[in-house]
Order: C-alpha cells, then sequence, then structure tokens
C-alpha cells in the first residue's frame, strides 16, 4: 500500500514508543510515554530504526485501501500475509535460505510480532487526507 512520509513516520514513531515502552523495566516510575520523549536524540533514532526494519515492509506489503477521512483497516489474514512476504523478503535478502531454515515456532512468532506491531502503526497514523486535493490551512 501507498502511504505518505508522515503517516510512516507516525507509525514507526508510534511502534518505537511501544517498543520502549514494552522493554522498560517494570519497577520503573513515572509515564512510559514521558521517558521516551525525555531520551536522547540517537537512543530515540536506534528505536525507530529496529521499529522501520520490522514496520515498513509489512506497510508497504499491504493491499492498498483507498481511505480518506478515516485509517485504513485491514483483516488478520492480509496482515499475516503482508507480514509473511515481508518478513520471507527481509530475511532472504539478508541471508539465503534463511527464512525456510527457521523452525516453525520461531517462524510463528516473528509473524505474530510483525503483525502485532504493523497494527499499533496503523492505529498510531493520522486520519488520511485525500492526496489529490491539496487542502492548505488558512494559517499558512
Amino acid at each position: 500500500m501507498r502511504f505518505t512520509e508522515h503517516e510512516m513516520t507516525v507509525a514507526v514513531d508510534a511502534v518505537a514508543r511501544r517498543l520502549h515502552a514494552a522493554t522498560r523495566p517494570p519497577w520503573r516510575r513515572g509515564d512510559a510515554g514521558t521517558a521516551y520523549d525525555a531520551l536522547e536524540r540517537m537512543t530515540k533514532w536506534r528505536l525507530k530504526v529496529r521499529a522501520g526494519e520490522v514496520v515498513l515492509p509489512v506497510l508497504t506489503a499491504l493491499p492498498e485501501r483507498p481511505t480518506v477521512g478515516a485509517r485504513p483497516e485491514f483483516t488478520d489474514t492480509e496482515l499475516t500475509e503482508a507480514a509473511r512476504s515481508a518478513s520471507r523478503d527481509v530475511m532472504e535478502h539478508r541471508k539465503p535460505g534463511a527464512w525456510d531454515a527457521l523452525p516453525a515456532r520461531r517462524r510463528g512468532r516473528v509473524l505474530a510480532t510483525a503483525v502485532e506491531l504493523t497494527r499499533v502503526a496503523v492505529a498510531g497514523m493520522p486520519v488520511r487526507q485525500d492526496p489529490d486535493a491539496l487542502v492548505v490551512p488558512d494559517h499558512l
């Protein structure tokens, strides 16, 4: 599917925030969002790189949904197929035969993780605007 650069940037940031919150020790005090905002720029960038490696190939493998005024919605089957093809392509690009060499359980965990992070990415995207009808806000 085709997404705008802004949509993908917001999606990767949402996934990076989720990854930071998930890897944060449970005994830490305070809000995970505030802790993410307080991170150094380089640390945030590293989180975003890791999130982008997982999410961006899956987002581009999703079927086209021309939704305007809402976020695109995908079924579990569509997300799983997109995650399967994207994960396979990424792993095969790095090392031929790597996808088939993975045990079935690990492959299932990779797919489940990619699907869940893609759901987070799509939910974090802003509402889609019509790309053909360029609307300039009054304050510009």
